[in-house]
């Protein structure tokens, strides 16, 4: 509740600053200066998936993460700027959940009559739950129908395959005359995401193992589900805790062992201490999975796109159900 309620006290005062920002900028209307068609979008996942249908269809589009690459999405807080761009973009593409209640109401104040796609109407969405040894909340900082739904729709790779069909969809509509360049630019990344989709059913069909280890905050909700994989973690995939209990820690350390382990996966830009524990503990080896929600500059300036991270995540899974 507290970190919502100072999330959208910062918005009411970055709204206030973006519509003054809007009122200096005049004439640039829904699209760049440059003539440009605008795109912004609230994580990587959207980001990439955007990025690569105007890119491949020859659309001439600026695309923009809110995100500040190597940043933690779930601390996020939309600037002045960041409004603005909302507020005149051609098309807002984010993902519904709890942490975006912000978005909600910048698009019931400013964004009513323009194109604002909602990827939670994309996919089936399933719950956050507790598993057996995870920290449960300390406090419920969500109060609205969607609080217990997770929002790491696209860790699925056939979920990030209809969200990339709405997002072209949208262009479609946007940009008549590429609509057959758009669905050939659909189609190869279509290809490439069921590849993704084949890749995890025939690790899940292969693998003598299928129990999954996370030291930290789990996003991965839908992969799992998706192919039938069990996991522990720490905590919740939103969760804003970092520090396990002794409990949660010692529950960690003797599944490694029951289930002789050998891998024990964190996420980007974790502190590491949880995995490093439990490795120090049972002699297992610690991984970095990547969540999509983010990336770091590096690998934002290097261009690297979601089918390539999630690869890399599914290679890493394979090795740890070995």
């Amino acid at each position: 509740m507290k970190r919502l309620f100072h999330r959208i006290k910062a918005l009411g005062a970055a709204m206030l600053l973006g519509a003054g920002m809007l009122g200096m900028l005049g004439g640039c209307g829904s699209t760049a200066d440059n003539g440009n068609m605008k795109i912004v979008t609230t994580v990587f996942a959207t980001y990439d998936l955007a990025k690569q249908l105007t890119e491949r269809a020859g659309i001439s589009c600026e695309v923009k993460l809110l995100l500040t690459p190597g940043g933690e999405s779930h601390a996020y807080e939309p600037t002045p700027s960041d409004v603005s761009a909302v507020q005149s973009c051609d098309l807002f593409v984010y993902i519904g959940g709890t942490s975006e209640k912000w978005a909600e109401k910048l698009i019931g104040s400013s964004r009513k009559d323009k194109r604002n796609l909602r990827l939670f109407d994309t996919v089936e969405l399933l719950s956050e739950e507790t598993v057996e040894g995870m920290e449960e909340e300390h406090e419920h900082e969500h109060e609205h129908e969607d609080e217990e739904t997770d929002e790491h729709i696209w860790t699925a790779p056939l979920n990030a395959d209809a969200m990339l069909n709405a997002i072209s969809g949208e262009l479609k509509q946007m940009q008549p005359d590429h609509a057959d360049a758009c669905d050939r630019a659909f189609r190869e990344i279509h290809t490439e995401l069921l590849e993704l989709d084949a890749q995890a059913r025939e690790i899940r069909e292969t693998s003598p193992k299928d129990t999954l280890i996370f030291a930290d905050r789990f996003p991965f909700r839908y992969l799992t589900h998706a192919y039938g994989w069990k996991y522990y973690a720490a905590f919740p995939g939103c969760s804003s805790d970092t520090d396990a209990s002794a409990a949660t820690l010692a529950f960690l350390i003797q599944k490694v062992k029951d289930e002789q382990i050998q891998t024990v996966f964190y996420l980007e830009n974790s502190q590491r201490k949880i995995a490093d524990a439990v490795c120090k503990a049972t002699g297992a080896n610690a991984v970095m999975l990547q969540s999509c929600n983010n990336v770091s500059k590096e690998d934002m300036n290097a261009g690297r796109h979601y089918q390539e991270i999630m690869s890399e995540n599914l290679n890493a899974i394979r090795e740890a159900l070995k």
